[in-house]
């Protein structure tokens, strides 16, 4: 009998011993549930795909144009912007580059609306990436040295705008117009060498 009593003590006792254990793993888990949590909730904005403020994409993807409706879409496009519908604009943009991703006028007006939402960085990648489809198209530069003079280089929009009166008439208006921010450009370069230079004691 009293071996019979030790026994039932020491299977007790060793049942005890794996609760304890299953008790631990259990509250190790729970716990190392919630770090992970708290580790996915605080840095899931790290990760998040940047914002942009311009216009979102549409939830549905618009259908892909055939290569004849693109100059249609594009006429769409740019009355949309004029009409201050960025929405829609940036939309339709979006649709022509899915049939035609080297479509350079849709990448650059692209990169006037992030330019009208003050994003310059983009806007000169859009522009930049135009200008890689075709190194001459005068549209690209003219917004390109905008985006650039805005960023305060004064130095690259003056040769983006150098490069494009090269492409138009130069009795063109806007031609005229970049001549004059050319004239701008160096009359503050110049003042602002001149208050570089020390002045020489009386």
């Amino acid at each position: 009998m009293a071996s019979s009593g030790n026994e039932e003590k020491t299977t007790g006792g060793r049942q005890s011993i794996e609760r304890v254990h299953l008790y631990l793993f259990l509250g190790a888990a729970v716990a190392i549930g919630f770090l992970l949590g708290y580790l996915t909730s605080a840095f899931f904005p790290l990760v998040r795909p940047s914002l942009s403020t311009a216009p979102p994409a549409s939830t549905a993807p618009a259908p892909r144009l055939s290569p004849s409706e693109v100059d249609a879409a594009l006429k769409a496009a740019h009355a949309s912007l004029d009409a201050g519908d960025l929405q829609a604009a940036w939309d339709k943009y979006h649709q022509i580059l899915m049939t035609d991703p080297r479509q350079v006028e849709a990448l650059t007006h692209l990169g006037n609306i992030l330019m009208r939402g003050n994003q310059l960085d983009e806007a000169i990648r859009l522009y930049d990436r135009a200008l890689g489809f075709d190194a001459n198209y005068a549209h690209a530069l003219f917004d390109k040295g905008q985006a650039l003079k805005e960023k305060g280089d004064a130095k690259g929009a003056a040769e983006a705008w150098k490069r494009f009166l090269t492409l138009v008439p130069a009795d063109s208006d806007d031609a005229k117009k970049v001549k004059g921010w050319l004239a701008e450009l160096g009359r503050s370069g110049a003042a602002a060498k001149k208050k570089m230079v020390p002045e020489v004691g009386k």
